[in-house]
């Protein structure tokens, strides 16, 4: 194909065009590439590197960044944006509860709500209408306290305890022996449920435990019937006195040893009613482990279930 010339009349200029159509025909025919788009590749690249900065400064590449304007010297991820580790939308940098439970609803400084304002987040309270200024327990409840001794009454066993005085974890004073005279049945060692609230008070009065301490409870018996069946008796209701506070006041059953004496510890005289009723006894110590007796044990032995 010839070289075709234009001639146009533009102000006495003469233009020379060549169609595009030549330099097509010259191309290989399986690769027809034109110098139009190579150079507009080319052109992209080189703005590609000229306009993807990191104008935040922290690191990623604006064209990956995420977060385009967080503030110089700011941790961040790599995706730009500033790290929030408990995923509460509160950036840790702000956040003042940076370890909030998944799914907590939180508020601007990236704690959970207390519309109560008790101290117990909303997630927590069991009670969330307690009275402005109320003392509230672990649940945000209001702890009811007659006696102001920090004990709850709930489960305060001595509700009548002096101003000011010392008191165990059941709200009693402390003591490192207690007696207990509750009322048995003829040969038996179940604890009447007419009993139970005396024993309960009465073993709430021992001590709280220190590391090497223990609780020693022992069995006694007034004199009326054999003497190895008193022995066992004895036994059997210092077993039933440890399983109660177990069940009724949290102690540890590792931490209570029992032991029986039968009748042969008496306090009173077995002649009279009213000795005979002081001598049927149930005593509760706080000892260490090394004034522990040689026969207490740590559960009922096997000879002392028959009777």
């Amino acid at each position: 194909m010839k070289k075709t010339t234009i001639v146009l009349a533009t102000s006495g200029l003469f233009a020379t065009l060549t169609p595009l159509s030549t330099y097509a025909d010259n191309a290989p025919e399986k690769n027809p590439v034109t110098h139009a788009i190579e150079s507009l590749t080319s052109y992209d690249a080189k703005q590609t590197s000229v306009y993807y900065k990191d104008l935040d400064q922290d690191g990623v590449k604006d064209q990956y960044d995420h977060c385009l304007n967080t503030l110089l010297g700011a941790n961040v991820d790599q995706t730009g944006c500033e790290i929030d580790n408990d995923k509460d939308q509160v950036v840790d940098r702000i956040d003042q509860c940076p370890n909030t439970a998944p799914g907590v609803i939180v508020n601007r400084f990236g704690c959970e709500n207390d519309e109560d304002g008790d101290g117990v987040p909303d997630s927590r309270d069991k009670c969330p209408s307690t009275p402005k200024g109320a003392t509230v327990d672990a649940q945000g409840c209001e702890i009811i306290d007659l006696d102001k001794d920090k004990i709850d009454d709930k489960i305060d066993q001595c509700l009548d305890t002096p101003l000011n005085a010392t008191v165990n974890r059941h709200g009693c004073e402390p003591h490192e022996y207690v007696l207990t005279n509750i009322i048995f049945d003829t040969y038996s060692h179940d604890i009447k449920d007419s009993q139970k609230p005396i024993l309960k008070r009465d073993a709430a009065m021992l001590s709280n435990l220190k590391e090497d301490e223990i609780v020693l409870i022992s069995g006694h018996t007034d004199y009326v019937g054999a003497e190895d069946m008193n022995m066992r008796l004895s036994w059997r209701r210092a077993n039933s006195a440890k399983n109660f506070i177990i069940q009724e006041l949290g102690h540890i059953g590792q931490k209570v040893y029992i032991n029986g004496y039968g009748e042969n510890h008496p306090v009173a005289d077995n002649s009279t009613e009213e000795g005979r009723q002081e001598n049927r006894r149930i005593e509760l110590q706080v000892i260490t482990l090394e004034e522990l007796p040689d026969n207490a044990l740590l559960s009922l032995p096997p000879e002392m279930l028959r009777k």
